[in-house]
């Protein structure tokens, strides 16, 4: 059976994604896993009626305990598993192992505002955990407009072939929600050669998604420097319920790992947004 594996930290964050999460395995038919990963920093938790005791004591085996209590009933999977796990050590580390050795299908992150200038250039706690995970992640947090169906998506695509890797993970996510899929061509120029060559991925895409997801496409181009932000207005004029886009895992070392396109959604946007793992 699936997994949707859920990081916590106890934070109002964390629920919403465990919230979401729920929702997302009722509808996949799937296990949910919470897991927490203790460090030296001390917790108090968001649903806590007694911050001194808590900031005490760290009970966070308890906490789990009452998490789990709390959510059981919004879960509806006959026969399904609904669980947690502690593990302790560095947070990126025990995710990413729980997710290869559990076999996840599907990572759902709650995740903090981070507008720093470190992470800007050196990408936010949640990029970093997101970088390192063999499955998809879902990242969500309480500014997001969060919908229980996801009916369209926005999948954007550039002049990089990494950019296109994602499009057989999109149309199967499509076609299990028979949603409609935005594909939105991102580029610096209206140069006619630029417009022309993407034209010419957008028609690929769109006839790849039509025939393996039989849903509906909206092309679309957008010209801009600052992709991300043009991806999230579309979005956000359009109803998008989802947005797409990738982390490439790559062999080469001089390659650079961080990509700030997907660390400004991650942190910005107001849309959950899905990030699949590509390789070369």
């Amino acid at each position: 059976m699936k997994e949707v594996l859920v990081p916590v930290d106890f934070s109002e964050e964390s629920l919403i994604a465990l919230d979401y999460a729920i929702n997302l395995a009722n509808y996949l038919k799937a296990n949910v896993r919470v897991i927490h990963v203790k460090t030296d920093s001390v917790i108090i938790p968001f649903f806590t009626n007694d911050p001194a005791n808590a900031a005490l004591h760290q009970d966070v085996l308890g906490w789990a305990r009452e998490l789990h209590q709390k959510f059981i009933g919004k879960y509806a999977v006959q026969c399904g598993v609904f669980d947690y796990v502690i593990r302790e050590g560095s947070v990126v580390k025990e995710i990413a192992n729980q997710a290869k050795y559990g076999d996840s299908t599907l990572i759902v992150l709650g995740s903090h505002a981070d507008v720093s200038s470190s992470s800007r250039w050196l990408g936010s706690p949640a990029y970093r955990l997101v970088a390192n995970v063999p499955c998809p992640v879902v990242v969500v947090n309480k500014r997001m407009q969060l919908h229980h169906t996801i009916k369209s998506i926005a999948l954007p695509i550039d002049y990089s072939i990494a950019s296109r890797k994602k499009v057989p993970a999109i149309a199967g996510v499509a076609r299990l929600f028979d949603a409609k899929v935005h594909i939105v061509g991102l580029k610096s120029s209206d140069l006619e050669w630029m417009n022309a060559q993407m034209s010419a991925f957008i028609k690929q895409v769109k006839n790849f998604i039509v025939e393996k997801a039989r849903v509906e496409v909206v092309p679309a181009q957008l010209t801009g420097k600052d992709a991300a932000l043009l991806l999230m207005d579309y979005a956000d004029q359009h109803g998008i319920d989802m947005i797409t886009t990738h982390v490439h895992h790559t062999k080469y070392p001089l390659v650079r790992l961080f990509q700030a396109f997907t660390n400004d959604l991650i942190n910005k946007s107001l849309k959950p947004v899905l990030v699949i793992p590509t390789k070369d």
